[in-house]
Order: C-alpha cells, then structure tokens, then sequence
C-alpha cells in the first residue's frame, strides 16, 4: 500500500462525513427557518427523507456500477456526455458556493449567543465572512485534516441534538405543537410541498461519499456503506429533534431565533445550560462548514467535469487540496454573504437553502437519469431495482423543483444556459488550442 493509499478515507470517516455534512446547519438553524411555517413541516420531514432515501440508493447504484470513477459527475458525463458533465458540475459548484454561505451563518448565529453584536446586520454578516475564512484556513491541511475534524466536531455537536431529540420530549407539550401547526393559514397541499423545498435542504450532502470517491478508499464497496449509513443517523436525529423542540417553542418564538436550540434550552435548563448548547452548536456547524469548503473546492477540480476543456493538470496528492481554490472559493462565498444581506438570519437562511437545494436538485435529478442509462450494464434482476430507483429520484427532484418559488425556477434555467454558454466557451478555446499546437 503505497503512501496516498494510506491517508485516504476510510468507511467510518466517510461516514462520518456523509452523516456530519447533512447534520450541520440543517439541524441547528431550520427550526427557524420553519418557524413561519409551522409544526405542519413534521410531514415534509417525512417526505424529504423518503426523497433522500431514494437518491441515496441512486449514488450507491452508480457506485457499484464504476467504483473507479472520479466522483459524481463523471456518470452523468458517461452517459450524456461532457457537455451534460460539465453542467452538472458547474450547478453543484455553485450549489456548494450557496451552501458555504448558509452553514456559516449558522457558526455566526450561534456565536451571537455570546457576541449579541453578531446576532443580526451587519455584525451577522462580518461574523459570517470571518467564519469562511478561518475554516477556509483548515482545508489548506489536507482533506484528512478536515475529516478528523469532522468527527470531532459531530460528536460534540451532537450533545445537544441527542438532548433535544431524547430529553426534549420530557419537556414537550402537545398543545404548543398544535397551536403552531400550520401558521401560514394555507392548505396542507400548499404548504408541505413549499416546506419540503426548505427541508431538503437538511440532505444536501448525501452525496459527499460519491463526490470525494478519489480520496476513499475502496469505494465500490465504502461509498454505499458511506451514504446509507449517514443518511439513517441523519434522519433519526433531523425528525426526533426538529418535532421536540417545536414543542416547546411555538412557531413565533422560532421564526425570531437565531439560536433555536440554545432558545429552548435557556428556559428549561438556564442561561448556562443554553450557552453550553450554543457552543457545542457553533462547532458542528464549524466542522460542516470546513467539509463543504472541501466539497467545493473538489467539485471545482474534477477532472470528470474539466478533464477534457483544459490542458492535462498536473497529478495532485489524495492528501492535499488547492490553495488558489480555496481562497478563491472563500471570496466568492463572501461576496454572496453580502448579496443576500436580510433583516433576519431566519430569512437570509431561507433564501441561501432554497438556491442551493433547487441547484443541487437539477444535479441529483440528472445522476438519477444517468443510473437509468448506465444500468443497461448489470444482469436483469439488478437493472430492474436500478430502474426503480433511478425512476423514483428523477420525479422526486422533478416535483421538488416544480413546487419550489417562481424566482427560483428562473434563476435555475438562468444558471443552465450560463452553464452550457460556460461549456461552449471552453470547448471552442480547448479547439483554437489544438489547432494552434497542429500548426506549430
């Protein structure tokens, strides 16, 4: 086993990982986002995680189909070509670059609890900026590095989400999750699938094992292992939590939170008590932030997505990450922070989740369709569970996306043509290039 083999990712971290990048900001600052909504969201919850179970066995198929291929896109390239690939990836980037943002208004959030300065404009977004650039910092050590952190990180974010998810119920009353049920006065039918939109996101990430399947090791048989097993413990614990803790802060009270847990807590256990919460908090949501900057960083050099528009790159380490990329995808994320500058964290939250999601949905939705392409491969009584499924993801990101904000369906078409116009370019530089080197 040679020295890159060593330091690649094994089943438990990748695991780690999956579970940390779905159990992140999700956990921490949806009960807010939810608050204008209200209990009713209970329902989305299940909906989405039926959704993402779905998908889940998608990136397992594909997996399985070809262990050897250079993350996600690199499928959807096999089967639609690179055109298709290079768009694919091009929407995930920015979905990631959305997602940096979000999560580390969480970190800032939750640090308001100590700093109140932080807690809302313009202290929120100075704090939020400063959050990506010091967890930038860490992805410069190595995807280990962040890995390590990850799993620490997740254990101690998760005293308080196990506290809420467990001992919260001993402190639930029925009638305040009833009063706050469905506080937008519309129907059930409107108002779930719009949820569902803002839940989902608590899943993006589930398909960080298939995306960083260069750096783990084994991968055919590690990325399914890898994303079903953190995609149960994520569900387990969004559900449990999520219903508690709107139990016992009703939907006003949420929807105003910029720090849903350490708000239920201060009440039942203290002021001390909240502020342990609020720390153990702001450093899971610390360590997401540092994954997702990996995530982004990988998606923007993989070579399934600029492999055949650029001139050969140098073969990089499995231990190590660009430097360039990372500051890069620290300032773009920064001038985003910026641009979505709102009077609350709850709706700067909402608008930066609901891009990202809507993003990362015309992603899944096109590996979906992939593994119905590339499943023509496998002996008919696999092909016919690979057809279910690739079937099954396609119309859940379908619907997803049909019922998601007007706004969003526009900027969503909007970033597919800049995408293929993206590829167009490129493709026409990469061909003066041959011409060029022909003639000399």
């Amino acid at each position: 086993m040679n020295a890159d083999s060593r330091k690649k990712i094994g089943p438990v971290l990748a695991m780690m990982l999956v579970a940390s990048a779905m159990i992140g900001s999700g956990i921490f600052l949806l009960p807010a986002s939810l608050g204008a909504i209200g209990s009713i969201s209970i329902l989305a919850w299940i909906a989405a995680s039926f959704g993402a179970a779905l998908l889940a066995g998608v990136f397992c198929w594909l997996a399985i189909l070809d262990p050897g291929a250079s993350g996600l896109f690199s499928y959807i390239r096999d089967a639609f070509g690179p055109g298709a690939g290079f768009v694919a990836g091009a929407l995930y980037w920015a979905s990631c670059v959305v997602a940096i943002v979000a999560v580390a208004l969480a970190v800032a959030g939750y640090l308001g609890v100590f700093i109140p300065a932080i807690a809302k404009p313009p202290g929120l977004a100075f704090g939020t900026i400063a959050a990506i650039w010091i967890f930038a910092g860490t992805n410069i050590l190595g995807p280990r590095f962040v890995a390590g952190l990850q799993s620490w990180a997740l254990a101690l974010g998760l005293a308080p989400v196990f506290l809420a998810a467990v001992g919260g119920w001993l402190y639930f009353h029925p009638e305040v999750f009833m009063a706050s049920w469905n506080v937008t006065g519309g129907s059930a039918l409107s108002v779930v699938p719009r949820a569902a939109v803002m839940v989902f996101w608590a899943f993006l990430g589930i398909e960080t094992a298939i995306v960083l399947s260069t750096r783990v090791k084994n991968p055919g048989r590690n990325v399914p292992i890898a994303t079903l097993g953190g995609l149960v413990i994520a569900a387990i614990i969004y559900m449990a939590a999520c219903a508690a803790i709107m139990g016992i802060l009703p939907a006003s009270a949420l929807a105003k939170s910029s720090a849903p847990f350490a708000d239920a807590a201060a009440p039942i256990l203290g002021a001390s008590i909240a502020g342990v919460f609020a720390l153990c908090a702001m450093l899971k949501a610390s360590g997401t932030l540092s994954a997702t900057i990996l995530l982004t960083v990988e998606t923007a050099e993989c070579e399934a997505v600029l492999g055949r528009l650029g001139p050969a790159s140098p073969a990089r380490p499995a231990h190590r990450v660009s430097t360039a990329n990372i500051v890069f995808t620290a300032a773009l994320s920064s001038l985003i922070v910026w641009a979505s500058v709102s009077p609350t964290l709850a709706r700067q939250f909402t608008i930066v989740t609901n891009v990202a999601v809507v993003l990362s949905l015309l992603v899944y939705g096109s590996a979906s369709l992939a593994l119905l392409r590339l499943s023509r491969s496998l002996p008919q009584s696999q092909r016919l569970w690979a057809w279910v499924l690739g079937v099954g993801g396609s119309l859940f990101s379908a619907a997803l996306i049909a019922v998601s904000e007007p706004d969003l369906l526009i900027y969503s078409a909007g970033s597919v043509l800049a995408s293929f116009g993206a590829y167009a370019v490129l493709r026409a530089r990469r061909a003066q290039l041959a011409r060029a080197a022909i003639g000399a």
